[in-house]
C-alpha cells in the first residue's frame, strides 16, 4: 500500500506550547478552470469538533462522499448487477487513493497521534485536472491573564457620579396626530 501525502504543517514548537481546545477541519478542491487556464480553489465543506477523533470520522466521510461522487465503488453500488463486475485494472486514481486512505488504519492512528500532539494534519489526493486536500488545523486557546480592575471600593464607576447614562433623555418629537 502507497504512503499517503500526509503532511504536518505550522510551527511544531508552538503547537506543543498548549493542547488543542478545538480542531477545525476544510475540505479544499483546486482545479483549473476550463479554456482559460486560471486555476481556483473552492472550499467543499468545513466542520468544527473539540475531539481529534471526530475531525477524522468527518474527514473519512467526506473522502468517502467525493470519491462515490468522482467514481461510484463498483462493490457497494446498487445499480451495478453481479455480472457487471469484473476486476479493476490496478491504475492510481483518485477514488481509489481516497478509499485506500478510508480504509488504512495505521494511517488514522498516525494522523490521530499527530493531532493530539497538537500539529495539524494535511491530506492531499491529486485526480486528473483537481486537487483535493483535506485539512484539519488544532484551536490553541492559551490563558489570557485578566486585565486589573479600577479599584473603586466597590461603587460603581461612572464618569459623571450621579448620573447613570451617558444619553440624553428622549423627548417627543413634533410629530402630532392627525384627526
Amino acid at each position: 500500500m502507497k504512503a499517503h501525502a500526509r503532511t504536518a504543517v505550522g510551527d511544531p514548537e508552538l503547537s506543543n506550547a498548549a493542547m488543542p481546545a478545538a480542531y477545525w477541519c476544510e475540505v479544499l478542491a483546486e482545479g483549473e478552470v476550463f479554456g482559460t487556464r486560471e486555476t481556483v480553489g473552492f472550499v467543499l465543506g468545513t466542520f468544527s469538533t473539540i475531539s481529534p477523533k471526530l475531525a477524522l470520522r468527518w474527514l473519512r466521510g467526506e473522502a468517502e462522499r467525493i470519491a462515490d461522487r468522482l467514481d461510484p465503488d463498483p462493490a457497494h453500488s446498487t445499480w451495478v448487477m453481479a455480472w457487471m463486475r469484473v476486476d479493476p485494472v490496478p491504475t492510481p486514481d483518485c477514488p481509489t487513493d481516497l478509499r485506500d486512505w478510508i480504509s488504512d488504519p495505521r494511517e488514522h492512528q498516525a494522523a490521530r497521534d499527530q493531532l493530539a500532539e497538537g500539529a495539524p494534519l494535511s491530506v492531499v489526493m491529486s485526480d486528473s485536472g483537481c486537487r483535493f486536500t483535506f485539512i484539519v488545523w488544532p484551536i490553541v486557546r492559551t490563558p489570557q491573564p485578566l486585565a486589573e480592575l479600577p479599584a473603586s471600593g466597590g461603587q460603581p464607576t461612572h464618569a459623571r457620579p450621579g448620573h447613570t447614562s451617558h444619553r440624553k433623555a428622549r423627548r417627543s418629537g413634533w410629530l402630532v396626530p392627525f384627526l
